[in-house]
């Protein structure tokens, strides 16, 4: 687990919308060939996925900043005491990563 992530979630109170955001460390894995081609018919778009070694540390997060760049959360996977978290690329309006 040498790689660092911020996992965001999204709060909403009334017509105004916040984020709060905070880091933890993981690991990163490339999406298979077929797990890769099976998404894509379903309309799914994964690009990569982080390992989170404690399933503690994720609290339900939709949106992932990493490598300077935002994405949407598509699944999660415990696996153990992991957690494997598959990544699609955000929308535009999930918002920028801060970069």
């Amino acid at each position: 687990m040498n790689e660092v992530a911020t996992l965001i979630k999204r709060t909403y109170d009334g017509a105004q919308r916040g984020e709060t955001k905070r880091e933890v460390l993981c690991g990163f894995r490339s999406i298979g060939q077929r797990e890769f081609y099976q998404a894509n018919a379903t309309d799914f778009h994964p690009e990569l996925k982080l390992v989170l070694a404690d399933y503690l540390d994720y609290d339900n997060e939709t949106l992932v900043d990493y490598d300077g760049r935002r994405y949407r959360v598509i699944r999660t996977y415990r696996i153990g005491l992991e957690l494997e978290l598959t990544l699609e690329r955000a929308s535009a309006e999930d918002g920028e990563a801060d970069g």
